[in-house]
């Protein structure tokens, strides 16, 4: 839930100036660079705090592969990040498609994937440090994480795409 807040003020903030000087029409722009802004932020947080909040999330079966697991998924975040997050226009210089699509459905896979370690927190009673609450917090956080899902799919315009992708910035 934490990650939501994080998501939701840093769409908040990109929206602002478009909702004060701008048409008011982009809410996916501001959808887009909240989820980015969060995955960029978590993705770091991976690398610099994998043993002592990242690694304590796995559950027991996957302890052996928990280093690894927890950097690739934290240089999985930052790619979906870079990929919600870069103008079209960088795209289109480097000649490859809009990738905002692609990392919204492969942030909401890995998303998918990672419920198992909030699932895992939660049935067990585990702490993760950083993050305060109690029992409660522990046990909603998975329920969160489909809404987390569709807000990466429809920012990405994985689903529910514009008409005129092409005009978009």
């Amino acid at each position: 839930m934490m990650f939501l807040a994080l998501m939701g003020v840093l769409a908040a903030l990109a929206y602002l100036p478009q909702a004060i000087w701008g048409d008011r029409g982009d809410w996916r722009m501001a959808l887009r660079h909240g989820m980015g802004g969060a995955f960029a932020y978590t993705g770091v947080d991976h690398f610099l705090r994998a043993d002592t909040r990242y690694q304590p999330m796995i559950p027991d079966y996957l302890a052996p592969y928990d280093f690894g697991m927890v950097h690739i998924t934290g240089a999985l975040e930052l790619a979906g990040a870079v990929g919600l997050l870069a103008p079209l226009w960088v795209w289109r210089r480097l000649g490859w498609p809009n990738l905002r699509p692609a990392a919204g459905v492969g942030l909401a896979m890995l998303l998918s994937v990672m419920v198992i370690a909030n699932a895992h927190v939660a049935e067990t009673g585990g702490r993760v440090e950083g993050l305060g609450g109690g029992d409660v917090y522990y046990a909603l956080r998975p329920l969160f994480q489909p809404l987390i899902v569709l807000w990466a799919l429809i920012a990405s315009e994985a689903v529910a795409a514009r008409r005129h992708p092409e005009t978009a910035s």
